[in-house]
C-alpha cells in the first residue's frame, strides 16, 4: 500500500470503476484522440438566477444546500459516489465509493491524500439535509472497516453500484476488485463475479452477499429502476466502444430478487447475456437512469478521463425502460475551478426521490482532483472538496417539456 493517495489509487479509482462497474476500457490511449458526436442539442445559457448562482443551458443551477450536504468535519468527510437508495420509512441510503472517515483538521482544512475505506454509507433521514443529523455506515473489521466487505482478505474490496429495497432486504450491485500484480496500470483488477450484497433493513446491517454470474463483459450495476407496475426491477449496464458508452438492459422480478437475470436482445428477454443488444448510445460510460412520472430519464456526461476534458451533463429521454431514448441535450456545464482547470469528474446520478416544489430533479456529480493540471496533494494533506459531490438542480421541463 502506497503512501500517497493518488498513488493508492485515488486518482486512478474512477477510471478502474468504469472498467469494472461502467465498463470503461482505458488500456488504449489513443482513446483520446476520438471525439463523439451524437447529435448533442445544447441549449443557450442565462448569465444568473435570482439567487446569484451561474445558470446554464437554462435554469439548471448549483444546488448549495445539497452541495453543503457533503462538506463535513466529522463521520464520513470525502469520497467519490453518490448513488442513492430509497428507503420504506422515508430515509435515504447513500453509497460511497473509496472514503475518507473521521480524518478532518479543523486547523487546516485538510484532509490526509490517503483515504481509510474502500466503500462506505450514509444514511439520511427524511428530508434533512442537515449532515450533522447523517449516520456514517461503515464495517467494524478486522483489517479494513469497509461497509461492504466480502472477503477478510483486505487484497479483495468492492465498490458499491446501485441498490433497491424489497421487502426487509436492500439489495446492492458490489463490485469484485482486487489488488494485484500485473493489475495494469493502476494495480488492480477483476476478481471475479460481481456481489450482491443484502442489508438488513431497518437495522442497516449488511447481512450476507451473493455472487452473481458472468455478464458477458457488460459492466451491469450502475443503475436499477423498480418499476411496480410491471413488477421487475431493470438493472441497466454499459459497455465502452471508443468514447461511446453502449447501454444494455436487463431485469429480475421483484417477488424474487435471486432469480437468473433476464436481458434484453431487441426483440426479447432471454438467459444469455451475450445475447443483449444495445438500447441506448451515451458520450461516456459515466451514465445512470431513473423514472420520473411516466419517462424513463438517461443522465450522463461528457467523455472525461482527466483534468481540463469534459465539463458537460446531458439528459435524454425514453417512453419505456427498453428505449429508444432521444438525442442526449445539454443541461449543465460543470462550473468547478482550480487555477483555472477543471477537475476529472464522472458518476452522474439522478435522484428523483428528491423532485423539489419547484419541479426540478437533483443531479450528482462526482470530481477526483485536478491533477496532472496542478497539484492537490501537498506535504501528505488535501483540501477534502477536490473529492467530493456536489448538487445540481435541472427543471423537468427542461429535461422533457411532458414533465
Amino acid at each position: 500500500m502506497l503512501s500517497l493517495r493518488r498513488s493508492n489509487h485515488r486518482y486512478s479509482k474512477p477510471i478502474a470503476m468504469k472498467l469494472k462497474i461502467f465498463s470503461t476500457l482505458l488500456a488504449c490511449p489513443l482513446m483520446l484522440l476520438f471525439s463523439f458526436d451524437n447529435g448533442i442539442k445544447h441549449h443557450p445559457s442565462t448569465p444568473k438566477n435570482r439567487s446569484g448562482h451561474t445558470v446554464n443551458a437554462g435554469n439548471s443551477y448549483a444546488d448549495t444546500v445539497v452541495t453543503n450536504f457533503f462538506k463535513r468535519s466529522t463521520g464520513w468527510i470525502a469520497s467519490d459516489g453518490g448513488l442513492t437508495v430509497p428507503l420504506n420509512d422515508g430515509r435515504t441510503l447513500w453509497l460511497m465509493g473509496d472514503s475518507h472517515i473521521n480524518d478532518y483538521d479543523m486547523k487546516s482544512g485538510t484532509v490526509p491524500c490517503l483515504f481509510q475505506v474502500r466503500n462506505c454509507a450514509l444514511l439520511q433521514p427524511k428530508n434533512d439535509w442537515k449532515w450533522q443529523n447523517t449516520q456514517t455506515l461503515i464495517g467494524k473489521g478486522p483489517g479494513n472497516k469497509n461497509y461492504f466487505k466480502f472477503n477478510t482478505n483486505d487484497l479483495y474490496f468492492s465498490w458499491p453500484g446501485a441498490g433497491v429495497q424489497i421487502g426487509d432486504t436492500v439489495y446492492v450491485y458490489c463490485s469484485n476488485l482486487m489488488n494485484k500484480p500485473g493489475g495494469g496500470a493502476f494495480g488492480f483488477g477483476s476478481a471475479g463475479n460481481d456481489w450482491w450484497a443484502k442489508i438488513k433493513y431497518p437495522e442497516m446491517t449488511v447481512a450476507g452477499y451473493t455472487q452473481l454470474p458472468d455478464f458477458a463483459g457488460i459492466g451491469f450495476g450502475f443503475s436499477m429502476i423498480k418499476n411496480d407496475a410491471d413488477g421487475f426491477v431493470y438493472v441497466y449496464g454499459s459497455k465502452l466502444v471508443i468514447t461511446v458508452g453502449e447501454i444494455y438492459v436487463a431485469r429480475f422480478p421483484i417477488s424474487n430478487p435471486n432469480a437468473a437475470w433476464k436481458f434484453w436482445d431487441g426483440k426479447k428477454w432471454v438467459a444469455d447475456a451475450a445475447q443483449s443488444k444495445i438500447i441506448a448510445r451515451s458520450p461516456s460510460t459515466s451514465v445512470s437512469f431513473c423514472k420520473v412520472k411516466n419517462k424513463y430519464i438517461m443522465v450522463c456526461s461528457e467523455f472525461n478521463v482527466g483534468c481540463d476534458q469534459g465539463k458537460d451533463i446531458y439528459t435524454a429521454t425514453s417512453n419505456s425502460p427498453l428505449g429508444p431514448f432521444n438525442k442526449p441535450k445539454l443541461d449543465y456545464s460543470i462550473p468547478d475551478r482550480k487555477e483555472g482547470h477543471s477537475p476529472f469528474f464522472y458518476s452522474v446520478f439522478g435522484h428523483p426521490g428528491f423532485i423539489n416544489s419547484r419541479n426540478e430533479l437533483l443531479i450528482t456529480y462526482s470530481i477526483n482532483g485536478y491533477e496532472k493540471c496542478t497539484v492537490d496533494c501537498v506535504n501528505g494533506r488535501s483540501d477534502p472538496n477536490v473529492y467530493r459531490p456536489r448538487g445540481i438542480r435541472v427543471p423537468l421541463k427542461l429535461i422533457d417539456a411532458s414533465l
